[in-house]
């Protein structure tokens, strides 16, 4: 018998942002806001960790808010899980949070740049600030570089639309 062996687990589904597209971002009330404990998510990888190889940590909001998330990714890679996040990238984190985030061994870390200017970006990442996630991009790259960390791998991601495809 198969087992699954990618899983994708949401730590949030409460955003910062207001992307037009987005259920979380429109408020749509398909379901109560909430946030992950740091124990359910230890359940929840004790249940899989004998056949999960890869964890995705996103769906409909932003994970980077879960005060914890650092010490999940941890727990999870811990129990040999390679561990992706995608973000938005567009909040003011302390020197602190991001500096457990990026040693906490995520495997991978797709931050979403929806433009190349504030006006660009903003058409479709409403509240966010463009400035503020090519700031956490640098200070995430040069992290990496001065700890010497081979990992997360850092990418970044953009929802070509009509406003932005030039």
């Amino acid at each position: 018998i198969s087992k699954p062996y990618h899983f994708v687990i949401e730590p949030t589904n409460v955003c910062n942002l207001h992307c037009p597209l987005c259920s979380t971002g429109i408020n749509a009330e398909t379901r109560a806001k909430g946030t992950l404990t740091l124990e359910k998510f230890k359940k929840l990888i004790d249940e899989i960790k004998d056949v999960a190889l890869e964890l995705y940590l996103q769906n409909w909001g932003e994970s980077t808010l879960v005060k914890n998330l650092p010490e999940m990714i941890k727990y999870a890679t811990q129990n040999k899980i390679f561990v992706n996040l995608s973000t938005n990238f567009a909040i003011n984190y302390s020197n602190d949070y991001l500096e457990n985030l990026m040693s906490s061994g995520l495997g991978k870390l797709v931050i979403d740049v929806d433009g190349t200017t504030q006006e660009t970006y903003e058409q479709y990442r409403v509240s966010g600030k463009l400035e503020t996630v090519l700031e956490n991009t640098k200070k995430a790259v040069n992290y990496k570089k001065q700890n010497n960390l081979k990992f997360p791998i850092i990418t970044t991601k953009m929802l070509v639309m009509k406003h932005n495809e030039h």
